[in-house]
């Protein structure tokens, strides 16, 4: 076990100064990718040592728990990107605080064997197994696993969105925090604002209160459906309702509507009120694949059948259809066509207007973003709000109405 220990410390030493040399070669753009390479492989052996090493605290007693306690979490915590600092820290930046921390780490690890680099053999005399030393160290972890579990989900849960949304999104310990970006060029402004179905009544307030008076477009978003090719309108109120929530149908702005298409004949704008223009297309738009699935999703949303029975049905039909091909339709008319039509939207309404403003959902954000840059604006202000606190959320009611609702759900018929 010393040697091992040993190895380990080793390891941690070599992969923190590998690691800090890379990411200042990278700041410095000189990178060496055979050095990166050594640098990863490194790394990762350090995290699948840091793994057993922790295990092996709850079997050899005479393994410090002072010293590798704080080394084996510091490399978890970077293995969740240090969450939740990497919502308020620029991404770019986090490998090289990552690899900063590691070596304060390793120098706080260096204090407490005063200087020494390897563990003695005096540290591992006397027997290794106490019951006692495993019954209370796994005792403790059984007792921190679920906040460990919450933890490990918010974190992984966020980077995924924050990837996903260009950072637009961002889940924290308290909350969920929606970005407003804005972008100058010249004289105009382009402030994209991301958006989520649901949220704190005040923040749908606050994103009203801030909209220019006059002079300023908000192209909307909202799939129309003229055809009536949906079987159900989705309708977030009630699910923000049982939350304490608002949904963002609640967000009121007094504007004066136009037409998108007529934008060249000079609309003539009333005073103090920002014009408005849906900037989405219709459902007629998608292809019938797409068509079929909101249908097979709102009837699993709003079927009164019991909960398991509604997810059986939507997942055998989704076994049958939902292919890697068939998901990537959806997607790109979901998201793909929707973006094309809003960018073509802000494209056409640079020429009329000095702001636009486009509040659109978070996962519309980076293609939108891109489009923005592409016209030559560049980042100007950024701010966030916070769109849903976990803090004021009536979990206790929520249970107990999913409960009361799975107890009243009619018991299917016993088979003859």
């Amino acid at each position: 076990m010393r040697r091992f220990a040993n190895l380990y410390l080793f390891l941690f030493l070599v992969d923190a100064g590998l690691s800090l040399i890379d990411e200042l070669l990278v700041a410095f753009e000189m990178p060496i990718p055979v050095f990166t390479s050594l640098r990863l492989l490194v790394a990762y052996t350090v995290i699948v040592l840091s793994m057993l090493l922790f295990a092996c605290l709850g079997i050899d007693r005479r393994l410090p728990k002072r010293l590798f306690l704080p080394l084996t979490l510091y490399i978890s915590w970077c293995t969740v990107a240090l969450w939740p600092l990497s919502g308020v820290l620029p991404r770019e930046l986090l490998p090289l605080l990552a690899s900063v921390g590691q070596c304060l780490v390793v120098a706080c690890a260096l204090v407490l064997m005063r200087g020494r680099l390897f563990l003695s053999e005096e540290t591992f005399q006397g027997e290794m197994f106490s019951l006692g030393n495993t019954l209370g160290f796994t005792a403790v972890n059984l007792l921190l696993l679920p906040l460990v579990l919450v933890f490990g989900g918010l974190a992984v849960t966020s980077y995924y969105l924050e990837e996903q949304t260009a950072g637009f999104l961002r889940i924290s310990p308290i909350g969920i925090y929606m970005s407003e970006r804005s972008y100058r060029l010249d004289a105009k402004e382009i402030r994209l604002a991301g958006m989520m179905h649901i949220g704190k009544p005040e923040y749908y307030e606050d994103l009203a209160r801030s909209l220019p008076a006059k002079g300023a477009i908000i192209l909307v978003e909202g799939v129309s459906d003229q055809d009536g090719l949906l079987e159900h309108h989705f309708n977030y109120s009630e699910l923000a309702s049982a939350m304490g929530l608002s949904s963002q149908e609640t967000l009121r702005i007094d504007g004066n509507p136009v037409d998108l298409q007529h934008l060249d004949e000079r609309v003539v704008r009333r005073a103090n009120r920002p014009d408005i223009a849906r900037a989405d297309i219709d459902v007629n738009h998608f292809e019938p694949l797409t068509i079929e699935f909101l249908n097979m999703l709102g009837r699993s949303l709003f079927s009164q059948q019991p909960l398991a029975e509604r997810f059986a049905v939507y997942n055998d039909w989704a076994g049958q259809h939902l292919t890697p091909e068939g998901m990537a339709g959806i997607m790109a008319d979901i998201l793909d066509k929707r973006n094309t039509a809003v960018i073509d939207s802000m494209v056409r309404s640079l020429t009329f207007y000095e702001t636009i403003i486009i509040p659109w959902g978070a996962m519309h954000m980076p293609a939108i973003e891109r489009a923005v840059l592409e016209q030559g604006f560049t980042p100007a202000n950024r701010l966030e709000r916070l769109s849903l606190d976990f803090r004021t959320l009536p979990y206790t009611e929520l249970w107990q109405k999913w409960s009361a609702r799975t107890a009243a759900a009619p018991k299917p018929l016993p088979s003859s």
